[in-house]
């Protein structure tokens, strides 16, 4: 994957995962109709599944070839270890023209490494560099 392409990952994140977008601002399961028509169940976040319902993005960035999650998990036990989440894209092929393919890219490569709860990935795929500052090895990396 090119650096350019890394960088429009990382502009994806920012926008589909930032609180905003992740809190839906209803109380129960809600029924939406969207603009073309189509429509779908919206989930209080409390409701979600993980890593949607504790993930708290702080930032994303593209350093190089390498797409750079930041962000916290808010499970209601949240102690304040900022995670930070690279992924070397350098042998990744992805059609970045294919939307489709683009989204189920970058929700696979969250929802794998952080769905569950943060006792399942994070003794197996955290370093602790501190206190509360870790880096996650992103599933099939490492």
């Amino acid at each position: 994957m090119k650096a350019a392409d890394v960088a429009v990952l990382a502009a994806l994140v920012r926008e589909h995962y930032a609180a905003d977008r992740v809190d839906t601002g209803v109380t129960e399961p809600t029924v939406v109709e969207h603009s073309d028509g189509s429509r779908s169940v919206v989930l209080p976040r409390d409701r979600m599944f993980e890593p949607y319902r504790s993930f708290r993005l702080v930032d994303a960035a593209a350093v190089g070839h390498t797409l750079v999650i930041t962000f916290t998990w808010d499970d209601g036990a949240d102690d304040g270890t900022l995670f930070l989440m690279p992924f070397d894209a350098r042998d990744v092929e992805l059609d970045m023209t294919d939307n489709i393919a683009v989204t189920t890219f970058l929700s696979h490569h969250l929802e794998f490494t952080l769905g569950g709860p943060r006792e399942s990935w994070e003794r197996a795929r955290t370093t602790p560099f501190g206190p509360r500052f870790s880096v996650v090895r992103p599933y099939g990396q490492g």
